[in-house]
């Protein structure tokens, strides 16, 4: 379905818009319960509680955590850098070495990176043309002086998907703690932090079809962090500042309707998919569907095609996508992950990354199908023959 001004979203993998159950909660708490959780002395304050506990509840069984291990964040952004930087505070002079594939989101490679210049030793692992990363490559970064090392469950360019099991089983060997950053799996993937075996894991709100501004940091029980932001020692003292009551409102909304809607979500999200790439495929010669024969999760396409001149991106006339993470996009510079997959700078600053979500229909995918394939062809001539291939 169109936006206001007409454009059809395929940038979902950037953010999601809120769904009315979200609307409807986050309006009625904005306007009945305005007090502070904090302020336990009267009823309203009591009430504010309240939802924070049962919000918290929601977000734990998301996840199939218990509740006392969420601390609510104001996004996964901050989730990370709490995960790392209150790991690293604790561990560097003992366990100084911080370990990340090369395809990590920004918000988790930028806090490591900044752990060497106070003496971490940071590793950051090639990945082969798909973004993988193999077990034996992952276990010869670590050692028994390893602190940390992170992992994305789900690619937020790519949507590939990263075996968190073997690899906290290889953190285990050396007692290093394993970071999980789930953002993008949320309503793609059942999360059970049991089976992952990570002992902290990041989730945020507005990629779930939740509010902005609200995120969550999953610690588990027994972990201690040295808190980043301190105060008034809210979130048992991990994360101070007052609560965000209506945002935790929203989250809980969001993450109990993807709970529940898991299954019909994947099917939707999967087909949908599978008919943007087979259009696409079949009017783009030599497009490159990057991740396509690995594990990925439904709803992420991200495309280049090679020697394409630049402005494929900005040529689109009624599609909102993107060339990559949407924290990137402000820098101008490539996304990092597509280099790290090997592709030059010129074919990586020209690629798209197609993001679908669940109210969308076959008609918003034709259209987009349709736009993209346009504006490609614009650019490099009207060869219509042949058909693209999908990149291993």
């Amino acid at each position: 379905m169109p936006d206001a001004d007409g454009w059809i979203d395929a940038d979902h993998n950037a953010t999601t818009p809120c769904l009315p159950e979200v609307v409807e909660a986050v309006v009625r708490c904005l306007r009945d319960d305005t007090a502070n959780p904090g302020n336990r002395s009267h009823p309203a304050g009591r009430r504010a509680q309240a939802i924070v506990d049962a919000g918290r509840a929601e977000v734990a069984a998301l996840i199939g955590a218990d509740p006392a291990e969420i601390i609510f964040t104001s996004g996964a952004t901050e989730a990370c850098n709490l995960a790392i930087l209150g790991v690293a505070e604790r561990a560097i002079t003992q366990r100084p070495g911080f370990v990340a594939p090369a395809t990590e989101h920004s918000a988790v490679l930028e806090p490591i990176r900044r752990l060497s210049d106070h003496g971490a030793a940071v590793r950051v692992l090639p990945v082969d043309a798909a973004g993988q990363v193999t077990a034996e490559r992952f276990a010869a970064a670590l050692d028994d002086r390893t602190a940390l090392a992170a992992a994305m469950l789900v690619n937020n360019e790519t949507g590939l998907i990263h075996p968190i099991a073997d690899f906290a089983a290889l953190c285990k060997q050396h007692g290093a703690l394993l970071l999980c950053d789930a953002t993008q799996a949320p309503g793609r993937l059942a999360i059970d932090v049991g089976r992952l075996g990570c002992d902290l894991l990041t989730l945020s709100a507005h990629k779930l079809y939740g509010p902005k501004g609200i995120g969550a940091l999953w610690l588990r029980r027994g972990l201690a962090l040295s808190p980043q932001i301190v105060g008034g020692g809210q979130e048992r003292g991990m994360r101070s500042g007052t609560p965000n009551v209506p945002g935790i409102t929203g989250f809980a909304v969001a993450a109990r309707l993807a709970r529940e809607q898991l299954a019909s979500r994947q099917a939707r999200l999967a087909q949908l998919t599978h008919r943007l790439e087979a259009r696409l495929l079949a009017a783009l010669p030599g497009l490159r569907i990057h991740a396509a024969d690995a594990e990925r999760a439904p709803g992420t396409t991200m495309i280049s095609l090679p020697g394409l001149p630049r402005g494929w991106l900005t040529g689109l006339q009624r599609t909102r996508a993107s060339g990559g993470s949407a924290c990137q996009q402000s820098t101008g510079r490539p996304s990092h992950v597509l280099l790290a997959l090997g592709l030059s700078e010129a074919d990586a600053g020209n690629s798209l990354r197609l993001g679908l979500g669940i109210q969308q229909s076959e008609a918003d995918v034709e259209a987009i199908a349709a736009d993209v394939t346009r504006a490609a062809l614009a650019l490099r001539g009207s060869d219509r023959t042949g058909g693209g291939t999908r990149k291993k």
